[in-house]
């Protein structure tokens, strides 16, 4: 694949959408079956922690403190996978860290717990924390598998963070929108260059980030209410497909190098 072309800009944005959606859709999988615990959402669980050490409940705040530190090592040990690859040369780096994220999902997905309404019953068994811990690896992969498009910033599978750069690009961008009108006198032209804005590009990409994590959760929790943990072969599905792109048109990953400074 030494001469493949790299995928371009605006598919990699698709695909960084698609994943947003993943993320929400595995984590209210996970959210449902493993009783309130957050396998993408590590606010969520640190509100967990913190409700837990005050109550002495250790036996809880051992569940959400396996998903932290799953989701955090995952991270550590992709991100160190990227860097090396991309000193290397290696360019479908993603095809390896999707290939384990898709895994770890069709290990979740084939689990047979014993389950009542919906939720997994022994609460403090190995198998439990194991399969948690599967979840929250694949997330953090997930996570630390494509982090920048240009010069923006994204996470896959959480959007508080996006909210609130949306936010601040949403408000630069109408004071882009004032300052203009003011200087051309002309709500045509201003309008006219919209698409152009980068503040305003950046803030419909950020909430439509947030977006598709909401459709996800949905099409999540529609899923598992009918199909238990096999609603997520439907991601291993679509991951499976993301893994083809990148052997033929490899994602580019540059933007997840660091970069000298000066």
């Amino acid at each position: 694949m030494t001469n493949s072309e790299q995928l371009g800009a605006g598919k990699k944005t698709a695909i960084a959408l698609c994943l947003t959606g993943i993320g929400g859709f595995v984590d209210a999988v996970g959210y449902i079956a493993l009783f309130q615990i957050f396998t993408a959402n590590m606010s969520g669980n640190s509100i967990h922690l913190g409700m837990d050490l005050a109550n002495g409940d250790w036996s809880g705040f051992l569940r959400p403190a396996c998903a932290v530190a799953a989701y955090f090592g995952a991270m550590v040990v992709t991100r160190i996978v990227v860097q090396v690859a991309g000193r290397s040369g290696i360019r479908s780096i993603a095809s390896l860290t999707l290939a384990a994220e898709a895994l770890l999902l069709l290990a979740f997905a084939q689990a047979r717990p014993a389950m009542h309404l919906g939720q997994i019953v022994d609460l403090q068994s190995p198998f439990y924390f194991a399969l948690i811990a599967l979840l929250a690896i694949a997330m953090g992969i997930q996570t630390a598998t494509l982090t920048h498009i240009g010069a923006l910033t994204v996470y896959t599978t959480f959007v508080t963070g996006s909210l609130t750069k949306c936010a601040e690009s949403f408000t630069r961008g109408l004071f882009w929108g004032y300052d203009h009108f003011r200087l051309a006198g002309s709500i045509s032209d201003t309008v006219r260059l919209i698409p152009q804005q980068q503040d305003l590009r950046n803030a419909a990409f950020l909430a439509s980030a947030w977006l598709c994590y909401l459709v996800g959760a949905a099409l999540g929790a529609f899923t598992k209410y009918r199909w238990e943990l096999r609603a997520l072969y439907i991601p291993v599905a679509v991951l499976i497909v993301f893994i083809l792109i990148d052997q033929f048109r490899p994602i580019d990953l540059r933007d997840e190098m660091p970069h000298e400074n000066g």
